[in-house]
């Protein structure tokens, strides 16, 4: 009889490290895919061309999926703003924000990243 209650509350508690294992690599492995779709959405503002950027162009929210093969979806925001400065070149630089959130195990989960974009920028790409 203790053997078997003994055996049950391992087999039970082995069920339950596996559950928390898998759930944390979930965790992690949405965790990750946020900060590469952040990082590729401010890599893209390195092409556009500064009239793009200031006029609307770029989109303010879209939705991008955990892969190709569905997963979680990612709401996506991006604020383009004047930049919080009192420079005299402030007018040629703009702060862009964006955010990223998503919904995970019954928890909205969200990360953010903000970055300055110059007029004169480190290259003169036109697309």
């Amino acid at each position: 009889m203790v053997a078997t209650g003994l055996l049950t509350f391992m087999v039970v508690a082995l069920y339950a490290a596996f559950s928390f294992g898998f759930s944390s690599i979930k965790l992690a492995q949405e965790d990750v895919r946020a900060d590469q779709i952040l990082v590729q959405k401010l890599e893209t503002l390195r092409v556009y061309d500064w009239s793009k950027i200031t006029s609307g162009y770029i989109p303010t929210n879209l939705t991008t999926a955990f892969s190709a093969s569905g997963g979680v979806d990612y709401d996506v925001k991006f604020t383009i703003g004047p930049a919080p400065l009192t420079e005299s070149y402030s007018n040629t630089l703009r702060q862009v924000t964006v955010e990223l959130s998503w919904d995970s195990a019954g928890v909205t989960r969200s990360r953010s990243i903000t970055t300055l974009v110059s007029q004169n920028g480190l290259q003169t790409y036109k697309p």
